[in-house]
This record gives structure tokens, sequence and C-alpha cells, in this order.
């Protein structure tokens, strides 16, 4: 947090409040702004950091949705979970054409194969009707290059050899997806763009007090700067957006009003390791032994595998792989792909998230529906709440947030033009030199992040701007010369330096954890 932020902002009135800076958030402070409306976005937090930070970064046809492990009269029993499907399917879709094309730069290409056994609830032919439904589902027409090899051509797909059960493989399906790199970058490019018009955005800055006042038809918000607890300040909003993912039932309940269960949290977790040669590129989309999808995904180098699926409680700050998980995510691995034969010394780092899901009572494990709840009916006028919502589809949300806007409220400026293409490189050469010296694009990069990004410390900058803590070393080869640079804008004594390192330490060893040694 910048000093002095929250001063300028006291008494100013707005016309959208938007609380939660993750990728809906920013998306919607974009695409808000952009029609006229005047708008202040805060994130208690760095800029996505939560659940836009520890994602499966995957680019979704809609695939899972149509492909969930469920046999096809269990599909057709259940209408109305296939109509929400089929939409949530058509959703991805639009999402995936607008997003390639549009921020090519953002995304990545890679085969993605699945392969189906003898034992599985569909058949082959289940998976041609859903590539055509896929195909029909697509308006722009981004290629989804679908192919289908039988038992006998496994030869055409090179990391057939590490699937267990060769023997029982039917078929395998390769298709073309996309992977983000990376989607706090997403993120930041869509808050920076609402900066430049006009939007107020900080992180670390928390709301503290939400409070309407009904005699004026407005809320009042006290902010807190999070480095400096006693500066509190007040703003008001005409429209509040509670878009702060696994937080929000805790913002409403901040009301002090007693509103029902809006989000169910899910917390899933991600193992990162090195794979032969023959895996650049190539991703797996496959099922765990409880049935739920698996994905090995290529990523700068590495893979990484996930997802688990377990309910989360309580505060989703911090949440990190135990031991346990990280162990049943080996074994995970090691059923899907049994020739790699991966030990706990092969993981390079995981993480763990928190998905803020749609709390559904028929759905356990929460509902993948999109929902923007209107808390009109809970005495709360003037505030809607958003839950579920994957990055691939957050401009559609931000679209619908603001149709929900326009509804109410009309602009109280003038409309501008969105930018999606950022100003902000996103392939910096990351290595050093022949002398061992990072290079002037990296030194360039860091001190314009510094100046311009509000980065408040060593750990923002290597994770979330320059993105070197998803390299496979997580940016320990450089981190003590990016430090270093970086202390000239953030004016770090050589005390202070040290510091930062250690604390980028810390948060690896804390929440990018490689599991303890036996």
């Amino acid at each position: 947090m910048i000093s002095g932020i929250l001063n300028s902002l006291d008494g100013q009135h707005f016309d959208v409040a938007i609380i939660g800076a993750g990728i809906n958030g920013a998306s919607a402070a974009q695409h808000i702004s952009a029609a006229g409306y005047r708008v202040l976005i805060v994130d208690q937090e760095d800029f996505a950091n939560g659940a836009s930070s520890r994602s499966s970064r995957l680019l979704h046809c809609g695939l899972r949705h149509l492909a969930n492990g469920s046999s096809v009269y269990e599909i057709l029993m259940r209408p109305d979970k296939l109509l929400r499907s089929l939409k949530t399917v058509r959703d991805d879709m639009v999402a995936r054409d607008e997003i390639v094309q549009t921020i090519p730069d953002r995304v990545k290409a890679i085969n993605f194969c699945l392969p189906i056994y003898q034992s599985d609830t569909y058949a082959p032919w289940h998976l041609d009707s859903a590539f055509a439904m896929l195909r029909l589902s697509s308006p722009a027409g981004v290629p989804l290059d679908y192919r289908r090899y039988s038992a006998n051509q496994l030869d055409q797909v090179p990391i057939a050899p590490w699937f267990r059960d060769v023997e029982q493989l039917r078929s395998v399906v390769v298709f073309r997806e996309y992977i983000f790199d990376w989607p706090e970058r997403i993120a930041l490019d869509a808050l920076f763009d609402a900066r430049r018009m006009g939007a107020e955005v900080h992180n670390y800055v928390k709301v503290v007090s939400l409070r309407q006042d009904i005699s004026k038809d407005i809320w009042k918000l006290k902010l807190q700067d999070v480095s400096k607890k006693d500066n509190v300040q007040e703003v008001t909003s005409t429209l509040v957006l509670n878009l702060s993912g696994a937080w929000v039932d805790t913002v409403v309940g901040s009301t002090g009003q007693n509103t029902s269960q809006k989000c169910m949290g899910i917390k899933g977790i991600h193992i990162a390791v090195q794979l032969p040669p023959e895996f650049i590129d190539w991703g797996i989309f496959t099922y765990n032994s409880l049935g739920e999808p698996l994905y090995c995904l290529p990523w700068r180098g590495i893979h990484y595998v996930g997802l688990t699926r377990t309910p989360h409680m309580g505060d989703a700050s911090g949440v990190f792989a135990t031991d346990q998980e990280i162990d049943w995510m080996l074994r995970e691995t090691n059923r899907c792909l049994p020739a790699l034969g991966l030990t706990r010394t092969d993981i390079l780092y995981s993480w763990a998230g928190v998905n803020p899901l749609t709390y559904d009572v028929e759905e356990p494990m929460g509902s993948r529906e999109i929902k923007i709840h209107d808390s009109s009916g809970d005495g709360l006028k003037g505030m809607l709440t958003l839950t579920g919502g994957a990055i691939s589809t957050h401009r559609r949300v931000a679209n619908r947030l603001l149709d929900r806007v326009r509804a109410v409220l009309p602009p109280s400026g003038s409309g501008q033009e969105i930018c999606y293409q950022s100003a902000y490189r996103s392939a910096i050469s990351k290595g050093t030199n022949s002398s061992g010296h990072i290079g002037k694009e990296l030194l360039d990069e860091i001190t314009r992040s510094v100046q311009d990004e509000n980065p408040a410390n060593l750990s923002d900058l290597l994770l979330r701007r320059l993105g070197v803590g998803w390299d496979a070393d997580q940016g320990r080869e450089l981190v003590d010369q990016i430090a270093a640079h970086a202390a000239l804008d953030f004016g770090w004594s050589d005390a202070q330096i040290k510091s930062e390192i250690n604390s980028y330490h810390k948060i690896l060893a804390k929440n990018r954890r490689t599991p303890s040694a036996r």
C-alpha cells in the first residue's frame, strides 16, 4: 500500500465499490469502468493472490462438464443438470474463443489427451458426440483439432507408453487446449486498464466496516491500510459488488445481516514435477481412483498434476498442501502414469487454493454454476455477490455484472474503449548472462513493476508481477539479484533486502512447499 492513498480517498463517492481483486473483480472493474462508472476496487491482500493464482491454469473447452465420469443413463436421468451443463459448456467455449483471439500472448496451445479404457462408463462414440457438441458451441470456431486414435494407433501419441493398463485401452482422444500464462498477469492487465480509465485500484486495503445509509440510499465503507492499521478512512458507494471469492459470506456477514450461505469453498492442491522430454507440450485429462478429473499439464518446461477436491471451512488465507495431500496426489499420478515411478524427491513444489463454488444443498461439493446473488431480499439493497466463475469465463461474468449495474444505475461519466492487449510484456528473459547477471530486459521490468504496479514486497514482485516464482527453482537463482535491483525503487536498506529475501523463502516453505522428508 502506497502511503497516503487512503487519505486521498477519504470522503469520496463511487458509483460502484468492488471488494476483491481476483480475476473476476479485476475484469468487473475493467468492464464497468469502460461503461462510464466511477469504480473503486480493493483487496485485503495482493491483487490475484487468492484462487486466481492457485488454479489449474486451464482454459477449459467445457469437456469436463460433458465427460464428467457419469454414465449416459445417469446424465439423462437429471435433465436439469444436463441443461446446466450445456449452458456452462456454451459459456466455456465462447470464453475460449474470445480469450484466444484477443490475448493470444497470454495463452499457450497444448496437446490434451484423454485415454478411454474398457471399464469406463462412456464409449469412444460418446466422446465423438461430445466434441461435435463443443464445435457447435464455438461461435468463432477456434480449432479443437479433435482426433481419436484406436488402440493400434497409439504410436501417434508419444506419451501413450506411460499410460496405465495400456492393454485395456480402447482409444485415445487428442484435442487442442490452452494454458494460461499466467492468470495473475491477466488479472493485473485488467486492473491496470481499469486504472487507466479512472478506477481507483488498491491492494492491501481491507474493508473493516460495511454499512447501509438507507436514508441516502448509499453504502458506507471504512477502509483500513493493512500496513498501518491506525489509518482508517471512509468512502461511500451507490452499489457494492462482493467479489471476494472464498470470503463472500464473511463480507455479507460483516453488514450485520443474517443471510443464507452462498459459497461452498473447495480446497484443491497441485504438485509440480519434471517429466520426460516426450511430455513436452502434452497434457492428460483422465480420472483418479475416486472418479474425479485428474489433470497433468505442461507449463514452462515442467508439469503440474491436480486436482484434489475437499470441502474447506474457515479462512482461505495461507492454505497449503499437507504431506498427506501431496502423498495422495503422488499415488494418483503414479496410478495413472505408473511407468514414471515418481517419488517425493521428484516434487519441485506444490500449491493449494480454495475454489469459491456456489452453495447448493443438492451438491455436497458445491455447484459450478456461476451465480450472481441479489442481496436486496436480505435487506441489503445495492449489493451483488458472486459465487462460482472460473478464470476462463471472467469476461462473461464481468459483462453479466455490468448488465446488473446498468439496470439500476446510470453511469456518471462517459464510456471508454477497453484494451485487452496489455502494455506490459509477458515473456521476460529470466536467465542470466555469461557473467551470471540478469539481463537489461528483466532489470527494466523490475523497475517498471515496482514503480507502476503496486507491489508491496518482494513476494508480490516475484510471484505476481514477474512470474519467476513459478519457474522450476521458484526464482531462487535470481532472488538475490532481483531484490538488490528492486531495492533501488523500494528504498530498502541492506537489512531490509535481507528481510525481504528471508520472507520470500518462508512463503515458499509454507505455501509452495515440498513434502517433509520421511
